[in-house]
């Protein structure tokens, strides 16, 4: 929405599809860690880069007095909105609560892509447009895809009273950032160019080339981790390094690890592992959707036989979260949970050999 409010050519399924996001995989050994298919940095200036437009993310710095961030939060938003953008921005969750292991949000009703997270391991934080302003009514208009998800998602309004609190309740790595797109003096590149471009950056998405992935040091901020003493690794190096760790004597030391050293319960645990998944299913969709919207079926086929074995490795890794939701005792679950750990490393084969399939067609 973000950007097809300055180029109403560039569709949600088109960005999605021109980010090469459906095509990357980013994994952190020896961890269980999924990358996140978000919105980053490097992806946002590579479509600026490819439609002619200039990237903006700011954020104030930690300590800033909360009066100005909120003033100068508004000021950049009514800035952008005037001169006929959306923002992309950041707000906490609102009467969330946890009845019977369900995560309840009075807002969203059920938020079922947390069940499995305690607190500690989840992020109070949720990204959202802002699409409207009125200062005199304390009036926000929003775009949120929590009432629909990923681009298909509901106008709704909120006061600006009850927005000023969501907002304050994030991390203050995601607290009044606002994220837009502007014109520039560069030329959008031509269709022909995009494609080719593409193609090439799709290549070292799979390869696993990190020029084409974003830096550690963002993640490190969406994790709350001081650091990362090793960095992900992407393409089809993750996905066997991912592979690898599903091996169950291997899975169960990292869970008994996680548990031991930063009191993560292994339901925390392979809830990332399948809140990952759920995206990664999703956002190899919607890429599938342009294609098909655009009669490029053979990529398109291609991209949903992607999206199919991303659908099958959630449906397993919601079986895993269901098991350890049950049970923290790790050893007692291993037994439980083998088969599924096996069939895991069969999916994940698949899509390898899926990946390379593509690699040898286009590469």
């Amino acid at each position: 929405m973000v950007l097809g409010s300055i180029n109403k050519d560039i569709t949600y399924t088109k960005s999605v599809y021109f980010s090469a996001q459906p095509y990357g995989f980013g994994y952190f050994e020896n961890g269980l860690m999924i990358e996140p298919p978000s919105w980053d940095d490097e992806a946002n200036q590579w479509l600026a880069s490819l439609f002619g437009l200039k990237y903006e993310r700011i954020v104030p710095s930690k300590n800033i007095d909360p009066d100005k961030a909120w003033n100068d939060y508004l000021h950049r938003i009514e800035t952008a909105l005037k001169a006929g953008n959306a923002v992309q921005t950041c707000r906490g969750w609102m009467g969330a609560s946890e009845e019977g292991g369900k995560i309840i949000s009075k807002i969203g009703g059920r938020l079922f892509w947390w069940e499995g997270l305690s607190k500690k391991h989840r992020p109070d934080m949720h990204y959202f447009t802002i699409i409207g302003i009125d200062r005199s009514q304390d009036e926000i208009y929003l775009h949120d895809p929590v009432l629909g998800w990923y681009g298909w998602g509901k106008d709704v309004s909120a006061s600006g009273k009850m927005l000023r609190k969501a907002v304050e309740r994030t991390p203050w790595q995601h607290r009044y950032i606002t994220i837009t797109f502007k014109p520039s003096d560069r030329p959008a590149k031509s269709d022909a160019e995009r494609r080719r471009l593409l193609k090439k950056r799709i290549v070292k998405k799979i390869k696993g080339d990190s020029s084409v992935y974003n830096s550690v040091e963002m993640w490190c901020a969406f994790f709350g981790m001081k650091r990362l003493d090793k960095n992900f690794i992407h393409g089809i190096h993750g996905l066997k390094a991912f592979k690898k760790d599903l091996q169950p004597e291997r899975f169960r030391k990292i869970l008994a690890l996680k548990l031991q050293k930063r009191r993560m319960q292994p339901a925390s645990v392979v809830s990332w592992i399948d809140l990952a998944m759920y995206h990664k299913a999703w956002v190899a969709l919607i890429g599938a959707e342009y294609l098909e919207e655009t009669g490029q079926i053979d990529e398109w086929q291609w991209l949903f036989r992607l999206h199919i074995l991303y659908e099958k490795m959630w449906m397993a890794t919601s079986k895993l979260r269901s098991i350890f939701k049950k049970t923290n005792n790790v050893e007692s679950a291993i037994p439980m949970v083998r088969p599924l750990l096996i069939d895991m490393q069969k999916t994940v084969d698949e899509i390898i050999n899926h990946f390379q399939l593509y690699l040898k067609k286009w590469d």
